[in-house]
């Protein structure tokens, strides 16, 4: 269906994955559309796992109109905080004696900050090095200069003092395991009482989720969004790739998988852009009318 140009539309997008490439890359094409998008009119919000922590720099540097954070614990428009939901100080310890009990790298979020366990900031810090060699490696072969790189995702997770923890403030656990079996069985026992998805976080070994209170989703806040801007569900378009996407595709009157999800996601949504450097988001927002 063609939807008439003054059709105001709110459109939620996802950042990795979908705005954002192997966490080192915004292409320029989805920078253009969604600043083209909001001079026409039409409202832009982030929608992502990812913690304000996560979300400095360029990424910001865009200019959207709102963000669902947290995996939708937190949801802003403009400067105001419209959405919070928080872990409850018996969901945290619960937490903690799990992941200790089971070997379990995490780190918890607040709105705007990270706190990581023992190890955690080594071991990643670690990766990221090997991570710059090997972006630069491609780079080159690209023909692109290494030092224009930005490592926008492990690179962004600042953690802050644990003396600054307060176990008031916790939306949201991600977890990192070497081995994939123990996060899978971690996450399975914690379902019933948690919102848990597997797998957010690319990892070229073990595996990866994240856990929240139950009823804590994308979807969920942003219903509550467009409630507070009366735009109808209807006129919302929700783009990602992930599993922890799936609420906003429910939520959205369309729902939008970018071209490099898995085929399963992709099955979940309306429509299916291309991948991400094939111009997955301008491709959509030219599909809708957007721009």
């Amino acid at each position: 269906m063609t939807e008439s140009p003054a059709r105001r539309r709110a459109v939620f997008l996802d950042v990795d994955g979908t705005l954002l490439q192997n966490g080192t890359h915004l292409p320029e094409s989805a920078v253009a559309a969604v600043r083209r998008a909001r001079q026409n009119g039409h409202l832009v919000l982030l929608s992502t796992g990812r913690g304000m922590a996560e979300l400095r720099g360029p990424i910001l540097d865009i200019g959207f109109d709102g963000a669902v954070t947290n995996g939708g614990a937190f949801a802003g428009i403009g400067d105001e905080l419209v959405v919070s939901r928080l872990m409850s100080a018996a969901e945290i310890a619960r937490l903690s004696a799990e992941f200790d009990a089971r070997g379990i790298h995490w780190y918890f979020q607040s709105y705007d900050r990270l706190f990581a366990s023992p190890g955690l900031p080594t071991l990643l810090a670690d990766r990221l090095e090997r991570d710059r060699v090997l972006h630069a490696e491609r780079a080159r072969a690209a023909g692109v200069d290494p030092d224009e790189l930005e490592f926008f995702s492990i690179g962004m997770k600042t953690f802050d003092d644990e003396i600054h923890f307060s176990d008031a403030e916790v939306a949201k656990a991600v977890i990192l395991g070497h081995d994939a079996g123990t996060v899978a069985d971690l996450l399975a026992d914690l379902a019933p009482d948690f919102a848990v998805v597997s797998g957010t976080i690319p990892l070229p070994d073990g595996s990866s989720g994240e856990i929240a209170p139950r009823g804590v989703n994308k979807g969920a806040a942003i219903l509550e969004v467009l409630a507070h801007l009366g735009v109808d569900p209807a006129d919302a378009i929700g783009i990602g790739d992930n599993w922890n996407d799936v609420e906003m595709f429910e939520v959205c009157g369309t729902a939008i998988a970018m071209g490099n999800a898995s085929p399963e996601v992709q099955a979940l949504a309306d429509e299916v852009t291309t991948a991400i450097d094939d111009d997955g988001i301008r491709n959509a927002f030219v599909r809708h009318r957007l721009i």
